[in-house]
């Protein structure tokens, strides 16, 4: 029998789930739709997924792939797999990739977007972090500007210390709309934390509880404990990856 990859597009709303990848007696997205594909197929698949997302954290983009023996069409398996999965999990896409395609090895980047709110917020209050603190928008912006090109993110990264931190940061920037602070960011890959330490630190400058040059700091250095406030998951979206095509 021919073998097939198959990709998928996923949507989650991650505040009910302890994170992507599975874990004992817990509800991650992973199980989810493993469970899900495994009705339909009638065979146990496993998911490899761009990037493991931590318990709260959302994703407008996910990307995961699998192989498969069986010939379904895609179009049906993605009805059928929406119709399984509950609704904080969508499936957006779904299609038979090239042979060799891997959603996690394939990738050349990934884009994910944190999100604050200077005030208190009843409605969208699962995707941002209230900031309940006056913020120097241009500090805040300044923070980050060190963040470009080749860098080691070992000091903003949870980890052992032989890990290797290194990446290359394609793209930064801050967006402003009333109450919302919006800070997107990509990367070729990103590590444990990263993001939110990222932002957390941002903050503690932009509050001037610690000194502008702060990030800076910490990349020279990759010293984690220079690394201030660790951004709660609830703002935190991965929005997509690319795979260069």
């Amino acid at each position: 029998m021919n073998t097939r990859t198959i990709k998928l597009v996923i949507e989650y709303d991650g505040t009910r789930f302890a994170g992507w990848q599975v874990q004992p007696e817990a509800r991650t997205v992973q199980s989810v739709i493993e469970e899900a594909l495994g009705k339909v197929l009638h065979n146990p698949v496993r998911l490899v997924a761009a990037g493991r997302t931590d318990a709260g954290v959302h994703a407008a983009g996910q990307v995961a792939s699998f192989r498969t023996t069986s010939d379904i069409d895609t179009a049906r398996l993605k009805r059928a797999l929406n119709a399984l999965c509950p609704r904080d999990v969508t499936v957006l896409e779904l299609s038979q990739a090239p042979d060799g395609f891997n959603a996690r090895f394939s990738a050349v980047s990934r884009s994910y977007r944190y999100m604050l709110s200077t005030r208190r917020l009843s409605i969208g209050r699962s995707y941002a972090w209230h900031v309940p603190y006056r913020l120097d928008r241009e500090l805040l912006m300044a923070s980050t500007q060190c963040l470009d090109g080749a860098c080691n993110l070992r000091g903003f990264s949870k980890g052992q210390e032989n890990d290797d931190f290194s990446t290359v940061i394609l793209k930064n920037q801050w967006k402003f709309d009333d109450n919302l602070m919006i800070f997107e960011i990509t990367a070729v890959r990103f590590f444990h934390h990263s993001v939110r330490s990222i932002v957390g630190s941002a903050v503690d400058v932009a509050r001037r509880k610690a000194p502008a040059d702060l990030l800076r700091r910490i990349l020279e250095t990759r010293d984690r404990r220079l690394a201030g406030t660790t951004a709660p998951p609830t703002g935190l979206c991965l929005v997509s990856v690319d795979y260069g095509e």
